[in-house]
């Protein structure tokens, strides 16, 4: 794969923007992830769009601030990225759990900028039970490094009945282990500040809204609720799949993802969220 880096004003992003024609995909990576956490995904959707992923900052092998950033420094960022690549148009996001609430800061503050919405496991607010343990988990691997927080984290976002393939999950927990634990740790804090559920309504884009059969940190009847709120949303579950169904159902989510994508004659007719 090759990598590329665009070097914005006082920050740099590792992205890869591949493919061709007139709607360009982009996605975004979880809370702890990494552009490769798209690998899979990657090979099932194919050609005819262009698709655009990144590291967003402190995650990967973009920039790591040492000092502390927001949750709205990530919406800025994708503005700015998006900016300095030249793409215009309106474009298509499918974001994983925190990825999913970058997508919809982005398409609630460029609206005109925005197609479609696809949330995965969407993580779009944090209870105050969740703020402390995300402030406990920041602190830990800042002290312990990333080895301390990686069984706690994985065994909720990969539990053990979806690591039948050894060889996809122990790929996950290599990336999980290499991360920057300060960078990891301003992620943690910054997405800790996310509460979105008041906007949904507002959200004027067709969403897809799917849930992960076996989540354990955003289990299928929250993540129904949530598609309640959004006025435009269809919703369906992914049953083999977790919080991080990019990695543990590739080939279902890309199914999903090209018929949501598909021009009007061509989709299928999906749940609405009710």
């Amino acid at each position: 794969m090759p990598m590329n880096w665009i070097h914005l004003d006082g920050l740099t992003l590792r992205y890869e923007l591949r493919g061709s024609g007139a709607q360009t995909l982009v996605l975004l990576h979880e809370l702890g992830g990494s552009l490769e956490s798209f690998d899979a995904l990657m090979s099932e959707l194919g050609e005819g769009r262009r698709i655009l992923r990144y590291d967003l900052r402190g995650a990967g092998l973009s920039e790591k601030p040492r000092s502390s950033f927001s949750f709205d420094d990530h919406v800025c960022d994708l503005d700015r990225l998006l900016t300095a690549l030249g793409i215009e148009g309106p474009i298509d996001i499918a974001g994983v759990a925190a990825g999913a609430a970058v997508a919809v800061s982005f398409a609630l503050a460029y609206p005109d900028r925005v197609s479609a919405l696809a949330l995965c496991a969407p993580a779009l607010s944090v209870d105050a039970d969740r703020v402390h343990y995300l402030a406990r988990r920041s602190e830990l691997c800042m002290r312990s490094g990333m080895r301390a927080v990686a069984a706690e984290t994985l065994d909720r976002s990969y539990p053990p009945a979806l690591r039948r393939d050894r060889n996809t999950y122990l790929t996950y927990l290599g990336r999980f282990l290499g991360n920057d634990p300060v960078g990891y740790a301003h992620n943690n804090l910054a997405f800790a500040e996310v509460d979105l559920r008041g906007r949904l309504r507002d959200i004027p884009h067709r969403c897809l809204v799917l849930a992960g059969a076996h989540d354990l940190l955003r289990p299928e009847a929250q993540v129904a609720a949530l598609a309640l709120m959004i006025p435009h949303a269809d919703y369906a579950r992914i049953d083999e799949a977790g919080h991080l169904m990019q990695v543990q159902a590739p080939a279902e989510l890309a199914r999903r993802l090209l018929a949501f994508l598909a021009p009007p004659a061509a989709r299928p007719v999906l749940p609405r969220a009710s």
